[in-house]
């Protein structure tokens, strides 16, 4: 069942450090998880908030919080330590040139696709990857197009049912 402790962890009282909820932040080096040592500067630097600590205090994005705007303040104050890189390195960008390899994926929740007159995701999306086509009747349907989303997420937290979720880029 998940969320119970394993009786070892139980009787020796052992922290069970969960996975994060969502992906790592910006600019993650594909070792974020060794070398980031939860210093948490940059849940201080996001100045849009959606950093959120997982279970060993490490950094994930929360899009419900909102989207990011690839400020790069997070990457800023990731410095190396204890002889391991900096956790968040501009330098390595993820596949693809992206700072994010992510991708808005549609829900069947959509409202929009049920009938509703919706366009909430795509009134935040800065870079107008979520278009909206004509339907018979006057609905729209919502199309996300891969080769423009940036991955920034704002959509999700825009949409009121919860319809957006973010998936890998290579999975989409």
């Amino acid at each position: 069942m998940p969320g119970l402790l394993s009786r070892r962890a139980l009787l020796t009282r052992r922290a069970v450090a969960k996975a994060p909820v969502g992906p790592r932040p910006p600019w993650s080096i594909s070792t974020f998880d060794q070398s980031c040592d939860a210093c948490g500067a940059c849940f201080e630097a996001c100045v849009e908030g959606i950093l959120a600590k997982d279970g060993s205090g490490r950094p994930y994005v929360d899009f419900q919080r909102g989207g990011c705007s690839f400020c790069g303040d997070c990457a800023e104050v990731c410095v190396p330590r204890n002889n391991k890189p900096a956790a968040l390195d501009k330098a390595s960008v993820a596949e693809g040139g992206r700072a994010f390899p992510l991708l808005a994926e549609l829900g069947g929740a959509c409202i929009s696709i049920q009938g509703v007159a919706c366009r909430l995701c795509g009134d935040p999306c800065d870079v107008r990857a979520i278009r909206f086509r004509p339907l018979v009747g006057g609905r729209v349907l919502p199309e996300i197009s891969a080769e423009s989303c940036n991955g920034c997420g704002v959509c999700v937290s825009a949409c009121p049912v919860g319809a957006l979720t973010m998936a890998p880029l290579s999975s989409a």
